[in-house]
């Protein structure tokens, strides 16, 4: 595998993961304006490439981060506002959380040396902010190729369509939208490259 590419691989799973949970999220604004950055040299598609430079430009405005932030709690934590997204894989294939994948999906990782509940991964193992997480580290490992193409063909790829739905779904969201417009360009790249 193509040693640039991994790496711009690794920054797109981090800059996934940090929107997504909201632990990370909280402390990066300087990171997520540094990775939007980087992944705007070269968007993977015009539609990416539309959805970050929107992205960067709310970012840098005075307080876009904290909008950022509030649309998170409103589309991902706040149920009292409406519909609520819930990222988690369990609820895409079984309608409630915590359900049997989850047993499946920490087999898939039982070899690798991240748990839930650390300082870093503090979501469940079926999150998509979590399963990101634990894609860039395998990537950055330079390690663990198969359970990169488990993680991805078996858990991301089948519930991420729905997921992005919901998303594009909820009236709170706005700048959300622009995010799912990208995570759909790079997964159907991660689609074409892991094989």
């Amino acid at each position: 595998m193509d040693e640039s590419i991994n790496q711009a691989r690794a920054i797109f799973y981090d800059f996934f993961a940090g929107l997504f949970l909201g632990d990370l999220l909280e402390g990066r604004e300087a990171l997520l304006k540094t990775q939007l950055e980087h992944l705007a040299t070269a968007p993977l598609d015009e539609g990416a490439e539309k959805s970050l430079a929107i992205l960067s430009f709310e970012l840098n405005v005075e307080g876009g981060f904290q909008k950022l932030f509030k649309e998170f709690d409103d589309v991902f934590c706040i149920p009292m506002t409406g519909d609520v997204v819930l990222p988690y894989i369990s609820h895409f294939k079984q309608g409630c959380l915590n359900g049997d994948i989850l047993a499946d999906i920490r087999q898939t990782i039982k070899e690798l040396p991240i748990r839930a509940n650390s300082e870093v991964f503090k979501e469940t193992e079926d999150h998509f902010g979590f399963l990101f997480l634990v894609m860039r580290y395998c990537i950055e490992a330079k390690a663990f190729q198969s359970a990169q193409k488990e993680i991805f063909h078996i858990y991301v790829l089948p519930y991420v369509g729905q997921f992005m739905d919901e998303i594009n779904a909820n009236h709170k969201a706005n700048l959300y939208k622009e995010v799912v417009v990208i995570l759909k360009s790079f997964v159907e790249f991660e689609k074409g490259y892991i094989k």
